[in-house]
């Protein structure tokens, strides 16, 4: 009669490996060692730097375009 239990638990086991827990399952607990690395800076660093280079562009297009003299009008 245990075998039979102990087959049947099993089965169910098994069967419940891939279902989503349910609202009465019990947390696993999470290996108590090292923090997962965050990425967060290097985002935050490219993002600084595409702006920056941005900026530049921006000021240095706007300084081009001040430094040229006005045309004169072109009469015929």
């Amino acid at each position: 009669m245990s075998y039979i239990l102990d087959a049947l638990r099993r089965a169910d086991a098994e069967r419940q490996r891939g279902d989503v827990p349910g609202l009465h399952a019990q947390p696993q607990a999470i290996a108590a060692g090292e923090p997962p690395p965050t990425r967060w800076p290097a985002g935050w660093l490219a993002g600084g730097a595409i702006g920056l280079l941005a900026l530049g562009g921006g000021l240095v297009w706007w300084w081009m375009g001040a430094a040229r003299p006005a045309q004169a009008p072109v009469v015929a």
